[in-house]
């Protein structure tokens, strides 16, 4: 089980937002191992060299409970039942973030953004305040939440994991690379990377196709495939009614279940954005639509990205 609190914000108060790197950013850095930069030397693919280029997944466990609240804007939480302040009317304050209160996102941002750079010399991204480099070691670092990855030589690599597990709780789910021992397949934000002999490789789960096909009552397996996401529409094709309620549920949550697949999916983009256009008054046309982008999902349920070795 994990212990959480439950805040609520009050009427008048602004959200509180953490950021969250774009997924471009984890395919820079595949794409960064695969590529010998202008400048930089090269990658070294030796198995048995302990500068060979690695890239390292790691997870922090416990992540909100590692960062201290601002002690000039104070939570206060109700205490459990069971401890004896609880009958006196007393109430907490808590000196770490807990899980489901609203600052504690941007405080885990600002706690390991402050050990990157300030503690183990990393630079901030100009692009998003979640990607590090760390320009002497030549260590590329992209953060979602709790999982970090990392690109860069075995060595380097090595002492940024042990530097982090002084101050926190990790866990490496996998350290690929072209050694004999490396790791060949790991998962990030469950998306699968693998290390080939050519390069990387980066594929969406594609369970989401699954997914998709079951909530639209197309996985009986008398549903046919099209060669295409979509077709353009034509003038004075008409929409239809507009659909009832529950099927309006069931669009709009398939189209956002479309939506995230096409983050992987550059073949989807255009009629996921279609498709998304509807989500206001979704018609029978707009259902149809999002059926036949699922339906050429269906037909090829694996897209592979791949990311070949290359020089300068």
């Amino acid at each position: 089980s994990r212990l959480v609190a439950r805040e609520i914000r009050r009427h008048g108060e602004d959200p509180i937002f953490a950021p969250a790197p774009p997924l471009e950013s984890l395919r820079t850095i595949l794409s960064c191992a695969a590529t010998d930069l202008p400048g930089e030397p090269v990658h070294v693919r030796d198995g048995d060299s302990a500068e060979r280029t690695q890239i390292m997944i790691l997870d922090i466990s416990r992540t909100y409970f590692c960062a201290e609240t601002d002690p000039e804007q104070r939570t206060y939480v109700d205490l459990p039942p069971e401890h004896p302040g609880k009958a006196a009317g007393q109430c907490g304050m808590l000196l770490r973030h807990m899980y489901d209160t609203r600052k504690a996102a941007d405080g885990w941002h600002s706690e390991y953004a402050g050990t990157l750079a300030e503690t183990l010399g990393f630079e901030v991204g100009d692009a998003s305040a979640c990607v590090f480099w760390h320009r002497e070691k030549r260590l590329r670092c992209s953060v979602y939440g709790d999982d970090f990855t990392v690109t860069g030589p075995k060595r380097e690599l090595d002492w940024m994991k042990q530097e982090l597990e002084k101050l926190y709780e990790l866990t490496e789910g996998a350290r690929l690379g072209p050694g004999p021992n490396d790791d060949k397949e790991g998962r990030v934000l469950n998306r699968a990377v693998r290390w080939t002999a050519e390069g990387l490789e980066y594929e969406a789960d594609p369970r989401h196709v699954q997914i998709l096909a079951t909530q639209l009552g197309l996985a009986t397996g008398r549903s046919k495939t099209v060669a295409t996401p979509g077709v353009k529409a034509k003038a004075g094709d008409p929409d239809g009614d507009e659909l009832e309620p529950e099927r309006q549920a069931i669009f709009r949550s398939a189209t956002m279940k479309l939506a995230y697949l096409a983050m992987d999916r550059p073949e989807l983009e255009f009629a996921s954005k279609e498709v998304a256009r509807r989500m206001q008054g979704p018609t029978e046309a707009a259902w149809q639509a999002l059926k036949r982008a699922v339906r050429f999902a269906m037909g090829a349920p694996r897209v592979v990205l791949r990311y070949y070795r290359q020089p300068t």
